[in-house]
């Protein structure tokens, strides 16, 4: 296959090179802690039987669910805005600062989602946490080998 011919525009920056492997690494380690510590406190709820005394009390599924939504956007939106401020100085130069931002809170909404997939999946909240987490961490590295270049597609 021929590579094009370099330009004088080219530039060669390995900092570059290294942040496109690093910074998916990165932000998976960054949201461990949220998926773990979320599933687990759904879990437990789920297990000392809360909602159902809320339900009995009169409380719909929106109300709960969406303070869930709201405890985990506040979460989210520290470490989206931790990790933005950790890359701001020295890794956002040729784009604009809040559409990285708003790249990385995207991000963890979409974990939230896998979150309350997750959470469904178990009854205990001891190995609620942990499993979640594996889940979470292995489906980012399988996604990582499928993406590989080497790997031939049809």
């Amino acid at each position: 296959m021929l590579q094009p011919l370099p330009t004088d525009t080219d530039i060669y920056d390995p900092f570059t090179q290294a942040l496109a492997v690093l910074l998916p690494l990165f932000l998976l380690l960054a949201y461990i802690p949220p998926v773990y510590n979320m599933t687990f406190k759904i879990v437990r709820e789920k297990e000392s039987r809360a909602k159902e005394t809320m339900r009995i009390m009169g409380m719909t599924d929106l109300p709960y669910w969406m303070s869930w939504f709201v405890f985990y956007t506040v979460i989210n939106s520290l470490v989206s805005t931790l990790a933005w401020a950790m890359l701001l100085p020295a890794c956002i130069n040729y784009s604009q600062p809040f559409y990285i931002w708003i790249f990385f809170w995207l991000y963890g909404e979409a974990v939230f989602g896998q979150i309350i997939f997750l959470q469904s999946m178990f009854t205990g909240s001891k190995y609620a946490g942990i499993v979640s987490t594996i889940i979470y961490f292995s489906g980012v590295l399988i996604n990582k080998i499928i993406m590989d270049d080497d790997v031939t597609r049809m």
